[in-house]
């Protein structure tokens, strides 16, 4: 027993201090990592895209920031009583880390455009968003670092749930809600989120993290293949084509990463074509969709085109060409928008219909790239741009020679790093996930697991 124990407190050790190369040990048997914070992380990553509220406005959204909230400050508590009686475990931070300089940088450039934003008191709240997502993602790393490789697939049972529920609502087998005053039938899908385009935003991010674990792990490969294949099939039913478009782009990129051949790349992209292609032509709302798309390309119909996106798009552009540096402050893009939307107006009637009205107020650029740029300005958008890089630079960067019990977790951070962020990429291009609480919490966790096991 004593010799046993010889060779596993080393290891132990090596997981203290945040060594990669360190054996990742059994979940909570670890001391390691401090009980209480796994606990918190892993009752956020099952729970807040869960979270519903039976009464008030808005019973999908609001609660989940409320529990984002709860799980923070459980986290500071946790973490503030364990080193104050001295029981926190948690891996060593190295300032000197890449993850660490991005995220502080963003946060301090979040804190200056807050400070010099067209409405601070507005700008308060998403600045306050910011640094707790930075201390949910940095308070993750460290304990995922003496984790096994399953564990971020946490974030999978929850979106198989929610596609469950959504794919009964379309099937209209079931709905645990009175949806019968949405605007469209469509529209009353929810599942727990709120309407079909905030689910296919949400389920992207487990998608591609279940595909990455039945690529890369022996252990319940059957079954991390059928959660993809249904959380891919669930996004593709909500018919939200910046989910849809995510997938298409960044599953072919996650098979050609794991082929690690230009002539099997080219086979499964193909694939990926027909399968696509075979989804749109056989499902009648897909279909009918790129039907009334092609139409409008032949009439130049943009505002069909960006389903009457278009206004948010250009008002979004003029804020960024008007305050280049800080942008219009967090959160202001909502504040700014009738403004901005009547100057686009004057400038562009021919897109507000026949009556030159832009009706719609939007709260959301429905661009995050855009909303980005928008709000905190160009520099804030290349340090977005600059972690996104440094995110999926793992898949390439050549694992440390040496590496003790890391196949797994090695293999995992190759597999999923780069589809990630094109996936985030590519569905920020349509949709706002990075404004969704359920839909970022999900990315951060995904982040955070492949910051955690890639090399230093």
């Amino acid at each position: 027993m004593q010799r046993a124990n010889a060779k596993v407190l080393p290891t132990k050790e090596r997981a203290l201090r945040g060594d990669p190369s360190a054996t990742a040990v059994p979940l909570l048997a670890s001391a390691a990592v401090s009980p209480p914070v796994v606990v918190i992380l892993f009752a956020g990553a099952l729970l807040i895209p869960l979270v519903v509220s039976v009464a008030g406005e808005d019973p999908f959204r609001f609660p989940k920031e409320l529990a984002l909230r709860v799980e923070v400050i459980l986290l500071v508590v946790a973490l503030v009583l364990g080193w104050a009686f001295g029981r926190l475990r948690l891996p060593r931070l190295d300032p000197r880390e890449r993850w660490v300089t991005v995220t502080a940088l963003l946060c301090g450039w979040t804190i200056v455009c807050a400070l010099v934003s067209t409405n601070r008191l507005v700008s308060a709240a998403p600045t306050i968003r910011i640094l707790e997502y930075a201390l949910l993602f940095g308070v993750t790393v460290l304990a995922m670092r003496a984790l096994p490789a399953w564990a971020a697939g946490a974030i999978v049972p929850a979106a198989i749930v929610n596609g469950a529920i959504y794919v009964l609502q379309e099937l209209e087998l079931w709905t645990p809600f009175d949806t019968s005053s949405a605007p469209e039938k469509h529209l009353s899908r929810s599942a727990l989120l709120g309407n079909p385009n905030y689910v296919g935003s949400y389920l992207v991010a487990p998608a591609m993290v279940a595909l990455a674990l039945a690529l890369s792990q022996r252990r319940g490969r059957i079954a991390w293949s059928v959660a993809a294949a249904f959380l891919v099939t669930a996004t593709f039913v909500t018919q939200t084509v910046g989910a849809i478009g995510a997938l298409v782009v960044a599953v072919p990129v996650m098979f050609a990463v794991y082929s690690r051949s230009w002539r099997k790349t080219a086979l499964i992209l193909l694939g990926g074509i027909v399968v696509a292609g075979f989804a749109f032509a056989a499902y009648r709302p897909l279909r009918e969709r790129t039907v009334r798309t092609l139409e409008a390309v032949k009439r130049r119909d943009y505002e069909t085109l960006t389903s009457s996106r278009t206004t948010p798009f250009l008002t979004a552009a003029r804020m960024v060409g008007d305050h280049p540096l800080t942008g219009v402050g967090p959160g202001c893009f909502s504040y700014n928008f009738f403004d901005y939307k009547l100057r686009v107006q004057q400038e562009h009637p021919s897109l507000f219909g026949p009556g030159g009205v832009a009706g719609d107020n939007f709260g959301e650029v429905h661009n995050d790239h855009l909303q980005v740029a928008s709000e905190i300005g160009i520099p804030g958008y290349a340090l977005f741009a600059a972690a996104l890089f440094l995110l999926a630079s793992a898949t390439w960067r050549r694992r440390r020679a040496g590496a003790e019990g890391q196949t797994g977790q090695a293999e995992l951070v190759r597999l999923l790093a780069l589809p990630l962020v094109v996936s985030l990429a590519v569905l920020a291009l349509a949709q706002f996930p990075l404004e969704l609480v359920a839909a970022t919490h999900a990315y951060l966790w995904s982040a955070a697991a492949v910051t955690a096991w890639r090399d230093p």
